[in-house]
């Protein structure tokens, strides 16, 4: 009997001991699982915040005096954050917040390396690597029965017969490809459209910048213009090289805007011409806007003709013009289409300008219609995408025309500089990024872009900013665009010439500028 039940009760401790003996297997399993996460969890932790602490120190984003406390700041938080996971006794729940801590440094290298990265890709996609697009345009009446260039049997096309010959006849022969035609060359824009109006050509064949300059120019016979096909031509050219510090040293930059929304490496006619010259030791910028239509001598032509056909030719053309008239060495360009204004004011969530004078303007899709004008009151406001392009456009109702309109797209030009400069539109960096892809190219290096961006985001300087339009006199001149034929300009003012040189001197040797009068003397 006690032999029995000793089994009995030996059996059952037995069993409990044994069931015991199973539990803490369990919760081994289940405690080896969660060191097993947390591990994890610490050693990403470790490899990202290296990964990205190594990137920034690569490319040098911020101030080594910052770097060095962040860093030590941060690596005793990642320590401790280890250390405190890889305990062994320790409640779960505390595990468990510095888990959570965790994930929240992931988010925050995770997003300096995805803005560090875009930054540095957005940078050598907008460097301009000499790639050019020039697009011809086949044109018929608007009341013709050509559809397309198939319907053109055995017709006479004239085309505008520039000096561009060599991209003019690949343009010519890939039209060949498409139907059979005599063509027939033209110097001269005025006759190009009179052929076509007389009936002695079927069609008329030109770069498109020249449909532009018929608007202008011929708007009542460019309005009877129908555009049935496109021919687009690439070729390339030697980019502008400088070899110039400008984290120490001052240059010159171009401004180009080109009012269209098409590539902006196409050739345009340049509506916007502002010369930056910044001074990196002084803070100094200085803007001078010269009128579209100023009468200059094109650099590379020898001839007369309009600021804004310089572009035609291509942004070195205006490089090289703009050059002889200040007597300066532009070192860089900027080309950016015009509406392009609008997007990047809108991602930077307005800019604030003073505006001189009310007036009503036409829309970004060119409408006059009464309902689709962007109309402005005087005074200091916040201007949105539409509304900043509206004011860097008008030009109808001001007094000066197109000086007070180069002085306004400076107002736009400054207030786009100060409010990128400042903080909060460095958390706008992105959608700033994505407004420029695509509608601007510059001949500045990726890496002087991004040594220029790092030393004025380490010292955050305040920019002493100056403007000056030049201005001239309104007349008819013959141009060279147009084969020779008269057009309208504005001859350059000789006094304001001589103050946008001596001034532009002025930043590059540090000394002070003074206001414009109409006795400034020549520079020596």
């Amino acid at each position: 009997m006690n032999s029995y039940s000793d089994k009995a009760i030996n059996g059952k401790v037995k069993t409990k001991n044994n069931q015991q003996n199973n539990k803490p297997v369990k919760k081994k399993k289940v405690k080896k699982q969660h060191l097993l996460f947390y591990k994890l969890v610490s050693f990403l932790l470790i490899i990202l915040t290296v990964f990205t602490f190594g990137m920034v120190i690569y490319n040098d984003f911020f101030d080594w005096k910052y770097l060095t406390i962040v860093g030590i700041v941060l690596f005793i938080i990642v320590f401790i954050i280890v250390r405190i996971l890889n305990k062994r006794r320790l409640r779960t729940w505390i595990k468990n917040i510095f888990t959570f801590i965790s994930f929240l440094i992931y988010i925050f290298e995770i997003l300096v390396l995805v803005y560090g990265m875009t930054f540095l890709n957005f940078l050598s996609t907008i460097t301009d690597t000499g790639f050019r697009v020039e697009s011809f345009g086949l044109y018929v009446l608007d009341d013709s029965m050509y559809k397309e260039p198939e319907d053109i049997v055995d017709g006479y096309v004239y085309y505008l017969n520039t000096n561009e010959t060599k991209t003019t006849n690949q343009a010519l022969d890939k039209l060949s490809k498409k139907f059979n035609y005599t063509d027939i060359p033209s110097d001269s824009l005025k006759e190009l459209l009179d052929k076509l109006e007389n009936k002695d050509a079927n069609a008329i064949f030109m770069n498109k910048s020249y449909y532009d300059i018929a608007l202008e120019e011929y708007p009542e016979i460019a309005k009877s213009l129908r555009l049935i096909y496109t021919v687009e031509v690439t070729d390339t050219v030697q980019t502008l090289k400088t070899d110039k510090d400008i984290t120490k040293e001052p240059f010159t930059v171009y401004i180009s805007g080109i009012d269209t929304s098409g590539n902006v490496a196409s050739s345009a006619r340049s509506d916007v011409n502002i010369l930056l010259t910044i001074n990196p030791n002084t803070n100094q910028i200085l803007m001078v806007s010269t009128p579209r239509d100023y009468y200059i001598t094109l650099a590379s032509k020898g001839k007369k003709d309009k600021l804004t056909h310089a572009g035609i030719y291509g942004v070195e053309e205006s490089v090289k013009t703009l050059n002889n008239l200040y007597d300066v060495n532009i070192d860089y360009y900027v080309r950016i289409n015009f509406t392009s204004f609008m997007k990047i004011v809108n991602s930077l969530g307005g800019i604030e300008v003073n505006v001189p004078k009310s007036f009503c303007e036409q829309n970004s899709k060119r409408s006059f219609e009464e309902g689709d004008l962007i109309c402005l009151n005087k005074g200091k406001q916040k201007l949105n995408g539409e509304q900043a392009l509206a004011f860097a456009r008008h030009r109808k109702t001001l007094a000066e025309g197109d000086k007070t309109r180069g002085s306004n797209q400076m107002l736009v030009l400054e207030a786009i500089i100060k409010k990128t400069l400042s903080l909060d539109s460095i958390t706008k960096l992105n959608s700033i990024i994505k407004s420029l892809e695509g509608r601007v190219i510059t001949n500045m290096s990726t890496e002087d872009m991004y040594k220029f961006a790092k030393k004025e985001m380490k010292k955050n300087p305040n920019f002493t900013f100056t403007s000056f339009s030049t201005n001239g006199t309104s007349a008819t001149r013959p141009c060279f665009a147009v084969g020779g034929a008269n057009a309208s300009v504005m001859l350059p003012d000789e006094d304001a010439i001589i103050y946008a040189q001596n001034t532009i001197d002025k930043v590059y040797e540090e000394k002070e500028i003074t206001p414009y009068t109409t006795t400034t003397t020549k520079k020596q």
